[in-house]
């Protein structure tokens, strides 16, 4: 009894079948690498995007809490301003001499609440400038993502 092997293919051949799917595997390769740059670029934007909105959302709620602590130093200055005139009313400022003390020293609260509230206003006028900018420069990516390939 003899067992018949089955042939193996010839090496010609087999070289050829080889280098067929190997060339299959490359083009497949190339598709996804294709497919994949655009996909990397949307998500990059769509990260930057994030990060954006991200800042802009701290640098509204700082500009919250500015303007809170603004108008916090405005009532303040408010107050002192009504105390002061209250006193003058009565002539409580000029009759009695102890009280140089105490208007001098509601002199450097109110100096000092008014420093205060010009800071306040300066840093909220800095953080608009900077809201502003990122704003632009979110509209100017978010234009671009639109142009890119895939984009949008």
């Amino acid at each position: 009894m003899t067992v018949s092997l089955p042939q193996l293919p010839s090496t010609s051949e087999g070289s050829a079948r080889s280098s067929a799917l190997e060339a299959g595997r490359e083009a497949a390769v190339a598709r996804r690498r294709a497919d994949s740059r655009p996909r990397a670029i949307a998500a990059q934007a769509a990260r930057k995007e994030a990060a954006f909105e991200v800042e802009n959302r701290i640098l509204l709620e700082q500009n919250q809490a500015l303007r809170r602590d603004l108008e916090t130093v405005r009532s303040e200055l408010r107050t002192i301003r009504t105390r002061d005139l209250a006193a003058a009313a009565r002539g409580e400022l000029t009759a009695l001499p102890h009280r140089d003390t105490a208007l001098e020293e509601m002199r450097k609260e109110r100096d000092q609440a008014l420093a205060a509230g010009r800071r306040a206003e300066a840093d909220l006028v800095a953080l608009r400038r900077v809201v502003q900018r990122l704003m632009a420069e979110n509209t100017r990516l978010l234009g671009g993502q639109a142009d890119a390939p895939g984009g949008g």
